[in-house]
């Protein structure tokens, strides 16, 4: 082949792959780069769409480009988002360590009291003490002390046409009509103080009720000190009783078993009351009216 043979093939092959290299260059400069163009399948030169959505950045296809950012700069917002979330975290531990620090205090404090009752009542031994931590009864948690309502799509300006608690769930389910309205977590009754199943009706009403069987022993600044208390325990020096309040009470029986605002801690814990979320308990009070239907079940 002569060299005017060879020129001559060689610009019939660059004219048959110039289209192709600048549809590539075109793909190419519209995208910003190699990860915003399309993969070709080398099989039959057809789009692979596929390819194209897992090879794309996702800063690119952010729809925060129309604010007019640049994926520098949205990289940049991120990287001190990273940094606050991971300060955010060490804040969540000192306090969770925190946490663990009071429980601890508070658990000395009752093993000094279960002595100090001990000696006031002699003859009494672990077994039968009021103050006793049965086995198994500890539990480690890292749930929100208040959980709030999961869900709430409750209409004001009707009234709660019935009430259902289900224990196995943990959960109360409000309905308005035949429509579910909200959903909440609940904590109920131990298995040595169960809630007790059946149907119901809200027999009283009380904004801010207090209990005449349990309390808790507090200082004299009032801060909490043994909260498992009962009517007719004798508090040690420097502790006084005070009964446990039961704000927005829904009484369901005549021993004293109702819904209303408390702690939860994420597991059956209760007298036998159903505590709510406070702020779902005040929320929910005023809709629910003496006679309301109550179903409690498992």
């Amino acid at each position: 082949m002569n060299s005017h043979s060879i020129k001559k093939y060689l610009s019939l092959l660059i004219l048959s792959i110039l289209p192709f290299s600048m549809s590539i260059s075109r793909g190419f400069a519209e995208e910003g780069g190699y990860e915003g163009t399309s993969a070709i399948n080398p099989g039959n030169g057809q789009q692979d769409n596929q390819g194209d959505l897992n090879s794309s950045s996702p800063l690119e296809n952010s729809p925060e480009l129309d604010t007019g950012l640049s994926p520098e700069q949205l990289k940049k917002i991120l990287k001190q988002k990273e940094k606050e979330e991971k300060k955010r975290l060490k804040q969540l531990e000192k306090e969770e360590k925190k946490r663990k620090e009071e429980e601890e205090r508070k658990r000395k404090e009752e093993e000094k009291i279960q002595k100090e009752q001990q000696k006031k009542q002699p003859g009494t031994n672990a077994s039968t003490s009021p103050l006793e931590k049965k086995p198994g009864t500890e539990r480690v948690y890292t749930v929100s002390r208040i959980l709030p309502a999961i869900w709430w799509n409750i209409d004001p300006s009707q009234k709660v046409t019935k009430l259902e608690i289900v224990l196995s769930e943990q959960k109360l389910y409000v309905y308005q009509g035949g429509r579910l309205a909200a959903i909440a977590p609940i904590c109920s009754g131990t298995k040595d103080h169960p809630t007790p199943l059946g149907r119901f009706a809200v027999i009283n009403k009380e904004i801010l009720h207090r209990s005449n069987k349990y309390g808790c022993f507090v200082d004299s600044k009032g801060k909490i000190i043994y909260a498992n208390a009962t009517v007719g325990m004798t508090p040690p020096a420097g502790l006084h009783y005070e009964p446990a309040d039961m704000p927005f009470f829904l009484r369901l029986t005549d021993d004293g078993v109702g819904l209303h605002g408390g702690y939860l801690p994420g597991y059956a814990a209760s007298h036998g009351c159903v505590r709510l979320p406070k702020s779902f308990a005040q929320d929910l009070y005023p809709l629910v009216s003496l006679g309301t239907p109550v179903l409690v079940r498992n």
